[in-house]
């Protein structure tokens, strides 16, 4: 089963982790070691407006829903009255707010992480350094470039499929690994100079420059991944709510019953 693993804290800084993103199994950690998994039965595509769901094994397609009170299931439409209308709106609408915030949330926790990379590549081969600022800027642009990938047109997002792993694990292979590779080794000499000069003070500046990166990225890393953590909490409650909400939808419309997508475990 896939899974969709938001880390915070200290394990934001294990880069690798966006490898391991992907949308099946949903698991949040949160603060104070607060956390909630869910699973995703099937295949969801949902939009603004909409939403699709096909069967996880054959990819038939299950039910269809466009707002506010169009409904097929399998071959059989559906009108919705006034109640059915709003459940089936609140549930479509708390999907897609998930979806974004998924996508919001591991785009963050990508950030943190280059951003403590950012810090000590700073400090390290010093903040006007050349290298320094193309990394900054390349970190910029790649996060811009991972929240819009993790949409597609029309801010639709699908669960039941790796498209959060898809993007993000193929972005740290083809470009952030190589890329903080290519840095390390383009600033190896500016440290090196550093560490040479650290020789004429006893050792003292290097010291003060690896205390001082360490404290810096800590304070600017842990202020950051609480909020994340914030946010995490958050999705964790809306999830249990859509949850509860999916029972009141089956209740209120027969046709759905047995088809269920979410469940908190």
């Amino acid at each position: 089963m896939n899974k969709i693993r938001l880390l915070t804290a200290a394990s934001i800084l294990a880069l690798p982790f966006a490898a391991q993103v992907q949308a099946t199994e949903i698991n949040l950690a949160g603060g104070d070691e607060h956390s909630c998994n869910v699973d995703i039965h099937q295949q969801i595509t949902v939009g603004r407006d909409f939403m699709e769901t096909r069967d996880e094994d054959d990819n038939q397609p299950l039910f269809a829903y466009h707002a506010p009170d169009q409904l097929a299931v399998g071959d059989t439409g559906l009108i919705l009255d006034r109640r059915q209308q709003e459940l089936m709106q609140s549930y479509q609408q708390g999907l897609h707010t998930a979806g974004r915030q998924v996508s919001e949330i591991a785009v963050e926790a990508m950030d943190i992480a280059m951003n403590g990379v950012g810090i000590a590549l700073a400090v390290l081969a010093g903040p006007d350094s050349a290298d320094t600022q193309e990394f900054l800027q390349s970190s910029e642009a790649l996060r811009e470039k991972l929240l819009a990938q993790t949409k597609k047109q029309g801010d639709v997002y699908t669960f039941g499929s790796p498209w959060v792993d898809d993007v993000f694990g193929e972005t740290f292979e083809r470009e952030l690994e190589p890329q903080i590779e290519k840095l390390a080794a383009k600033s190896a000499g500016n440290i090196a100079w550093h560490a040479m000069k650290a020789v004429f003070t006893g050792g003292a500046s290097i010291e003060r420059d690896a205390e001082a990166a360490a404290e810096a990225a800590e304070a600017e890393v842990e202020k950051k991944a609480e909020r994340l953590e914030a946010r995490a909490d958050a999705l964790c409650l809306q999830l249990q709510a859509l949850d509860e909400l999916e029972v009141k939808l089956h209740q209120a419309i027969p046709a759905l019953q047995g088809m269920e997508l979410i469940t908190m475990k």
